[in-house]
């Protein structure tokens, strides 16, 4: 396990990637679930707003309870579909940020962030970072990407784009896939329906997390120890408390301690950061 740099950007985005999979799989339970208690009406012909009249909105989903549960057990790939666009989305928007980062602290990298997206980030921040990417984990990235987009693009069925994305994936990548997920890539043919289901969220989440850690982890080195520590003193801002100078130099130094202990910045270097964001600084002698 590598010892990351919980930066603000980087905390929000591992709890909005834990929301995403917590509200799949709890939509997934309860389609389940609601699947299954419907089983108890086989055989009726009533709608379900007969059956459940309570039910806040049942209106809108007015069909008998067979057509109903047929389309609860499809819940699994119509979940996946807004899942995993939103999973690359998050990967995409944290690794933008690095560079945002980078083109901040050094000039050399001052327009490293235009035009990036999920098609270029990875190689950009290698440029600037040195970052040695998991061959099989970026492989696997970029065909969930194009799977992603026949779905935006072609309406969710194959085209030649994934075609070809997938006769380049390495058998190495496929058999990492399949130990993530327990199943094979599918072989598409032109014109199939493209499956954005349970196992292509399960694949993403593990490979956007990998690749996150390895870009966090180059970014440790990449961005000056002056960079990260203006940021543990914007970090600490939004949530300092009243305290002489003193008091919020320890402060300080306890965000540094508790987000951000791989960099092991020093107090002075904590102390100049405070003093070049206008805040006084007293240390203890």
């Amino acid at each position: 396990m590598p010892r990351l740099v919980k930066y603000p950007h980087y905390r929000d985005h591992e709890q909005q990637r834990i929301q995403t999979n917590d509200t799949m799989m709890g939509l997934l339970a309860g389609s389940r679930l609601a699947s299954q208690t419907l089983s108890l009406t086989e055989g009726s012909q009533l709608v379900l707003s007969q059956i459940f009249p309570g039910v806040p909105h049942i209106e809108r989903f007015n069909l008998r309870t067979d057509r109903a549960r047929e389309i609860l057990d499809d819940a699994e790939n119509l979940l996946g579909i807004l899942a995993v666009p939103q999973v690359l989305a998050l990967h995409e928007d944290l690794l933008r940020e690095m560079l945002t980062l980078l083109a901040a602290d050094d000039p050399q990298w001052s327009n490293i962030d235009d035009n990036a997206k999920a098609a270029n980030v990875h190689a950009k921040l290698s440029s600037a970072t040195g970052v040695a990417f998991t061959p099989e984990s970026i492989e696997i990235f970029h065909l969930v990407r194009v799977a992603r987009n026949a779905h935006i693009h072609s309406g969710g069925r194959a085209n030649q784009t994934l075609l070809n994305r997938i006769s380049s994936v390495s058998p190495a990548a496929f058999a990492v896939w399949e130990e993530i997920t327990g199943t094979a890539f599918p072989p598409y043919e032109l014109g199939q329906p493209v499956a954005l289901g349970l196992s292509e969220l399960i694949g993403i989440l593990a490979v956007t997390k990998r690749l996150a850690e390895e870009a966090n982890v180059a970014l440790q080195a990449a961005l000056s120890r002056v960079g990260w520590a203006d940021i543990i003193v914007t970090d600490w801002s939004r949530f300092a408390k009243a305290g002489n100078p003193g008091q919020k130099l320890r402060q300080v130094v306890g965000v540094a301690r508790r987000y951000y202990a791989p960099l092991c910045l020093t107090e002075d270097e904590l102390a100049a950061a405070m003093t070049r964001a206008g805040h006084k600084v007293e240390k203890k002698q």
